[in-house]
């Protein structure tokens, strides 16, 4: 680092600063000290940046800057009617919390508000990273100046441009689910899911459920509820019909559906949700699959706190993903062990 140091004609502190992508170094400064590094081969010792970084986290961590929540619903509040969102954001603002930095959420759909506006707001704030969340309707597009931020998104509803994401691990859900079916001998598992849901997470679900049913009996594979009807309506043509023992959803309102078609859970009927709640429902907690979306939250933050250290803006060229396994609750919609032998 002296040499490069010398080189440049800067202090070594300057040169680490830079190197780190810190916001006191001019841009300029940093792009000259980066570049002159790449240069000179400099590559840093793994071992004083071990030591540096457990320094640094034992001391109390200072403010940074604001790191933007930027929502894109309907309302200005809209996203927070969302439990898993509010969790999102808990975990969020827990992490850039520890790491220095404050989270601010700003609207991105708010009256007159264009992306070259809310970009302009950003940087006049001095804010370099920003997190959105997932959004109101999926597929929508935010047309913001990325190139000036550090940036990542959550799940996969906010799909153009391609960020850094940070998600639950859906296919190792899903695949929980029905191994857990499978140990307690239930052959007739069904899926149902509302077509919007199955778009919010990219196909994720069904795909892995569609693939297990490859090798089962066929006369054990039952059809799948995918619809942008009411689950409530097509619900009870389709028990009727199909007879599974166990139903897999996302939702968690057959709680009062199935008792009201008068089937008992889980003596009648099983049920797994692959999203639980953050809460308990109708006082009775279900058996599943928690996402772990407060460590979600956190990851996201990560990512775009690793993009401001290493100076790295712009939609990446190679977006990485961040996935979370969640975990199994026992609850008490699921026997123990499958209600028929036949």
């Amino acid at each position: 680092m002296s040499d490069l140091a010398a080189a440049a004609g800067v202090s070594k502190m300057t040169v680490s600063l830079a190197l780190r992508g810190h916001q006191k170094i001019s841009p300029a400064t940093r792009k000259r000290i980066q570049d002159l590094a790449a240069k000179m081969g400099y590559r840093p010792n793994p071992l004083v940046q071990t030591l540096m970084a457990n320094l640094r986290s034992t001391r109390p961590a200072r403010y940074h800057s604001t790191i933007a929540w930027v929502t894109a619903f309907p309302t200005r509040d809209g996203w927070c009617r969302h439990w898993v969102h509010k969790i999102y954001h808990q975990g969020a603002a827990a992490r850039a919390s520890a790491l220095g930095y404050k989270l601010e959420v700003f609207w991105a759909l708010a009256p007159r508000m264009t992306g070259s506006a809310l970009s302009r707001m950003l940087r006049a704030r001095g804010i370099r990273g920003l997190v959105v969340p997932p959004v109101g309707n999926p597929g929508i597009r935010l047309d913001l100046e990325w190139d000036h931020f550090s940036c990542a998104t959550i799940g996969y509803s906010f799909m153009e441009p391609r960020l850094h994401r940070a998600a639950a691990n859906l296919h190792d859900a899903m695949s929980r689910a029905l191994a857990e079916c499978q140990r307690r001998g239930f052959r007739r598992i069904g899926f149902i899911t509302p077509a919007d849901t199955d778009k919010r997470v990219n196909h994720s679900w069904l795909a892995t459920y569609l693939a297990w049913q490859e090798f089962i009996p066929k006369k054990d594979r039952l059809p799948i509820v995918h619809t942008n009807e009411p689950l409530q309506n097509v619900l009870p043509g389709w028990l009727k019909k199909h007879r599974p023992e166990v139903i897999i959803s996302p939702n968690s309102e057959f709680l009062v559906w199935l008792p009201n078609l008068g089937k008992r859970i889980p003596e009648d009927i099983g049920l797994i949700t692959l999203s639980l709640p953050g809460n308990e429902t109708a006082g009775t907690p279900i058996s599943g699959i928690s996402q772990n979306d407060f460590t979600i939250g956190e990851a996201a933050i990560d990512l775009v706190v690793s993009q401001l250290q290493h100076n790295e803006t712009g939609v990446p060229k190679y977006p990485r993903v961040v996935l979370t396994d969640g975990f199994w609750s026992e609850g008490k919609t699921l026997s123990p062990a499958a209600l028929t032998t036949g």
